[in-house]
């Protein structure tokens, strides 16, 4: 699957993609929509792209004015594409790659006081429990800053039940074809 950067500096920029049935590259129908959701947002933002795949979110990102990028991904082919990608655009100083499980990053970053103003999460879709317990994660963390926004891609319909959440906020929903875009608004 071809995946092009859709806007800013490096719009039209084919980036490299996994291949196989391991990851699902978030489609540019999404990721439009996400960017469209925080073009006011995303300048000089810090953002943290969570199952980051091809890393094609956290270069968006990049592209449209973000200072930073932290991607973390676990599949090897995955974290090959996302640094041949960096590397290719020249964007290695802007950016953290991890290569680790994901609640273990969360927790280094935490102990280093990391924050970040925008966090993508695009779980794979048939790991259903890992939904709420990233939410638990980050509405008990310190990780989103305040006013943050959260972004969580699951499978439509949602696999998340009503959760009694302290800090974060869901203020929108947006069905795309057989995903669910969830928006939390961190509210501290």
């Amino acid at each position: 699957m071809s995946l092009r950067v859709l806007g800013g500096k490096y719009r039209s920029l084919l980036l490299q993609s996994p291949r196989g049935a391991q990851t699902r590259p978030t489609t540019s129908m999404v990721r439009k929509a996400v960017f469209d959701i925080i073009q006011n947002s995303i300048e000089d933002s810090r953002f943290l792209d969570l199952f980051a795949g091809s890393g094609a979110m956290g270069i968006e990102a990049l592209s449209r004015g973000a200072t930073h990028a932290t991607f973390v991904e676990s599949q090897k082919d995955a974290l090959r594409c996302i640094k041949a990608n960096l590397t290719a655009l020249k964007l290695e100083k802007e950016a953290t790659v991890y290569s680790y499980d994901v609640f273990d990053v969360l927790k280094k970053l935490e102990k280093k006081g990391e924050s970040f103003d925008i966090i993508y999460a695009d779980p794979p879709y048939h790991l259903t429990s890992i939904y709420s317990e990233l939410l638990a994660y980050l509405d008990a963390s310190l990780l989103l800053s305040k006013g943050g926004i959260l972004f969580l891609e699951s499978l439509s319909p949602s696999p998340l039940k009503n959760m009694d959440l302290e800090h974060l906020v869901l203020i929108d929903q947006r069905r795309f074809g057989t995903s669910l875009l969830h928006q939390y608004h961190f509210a501290r």
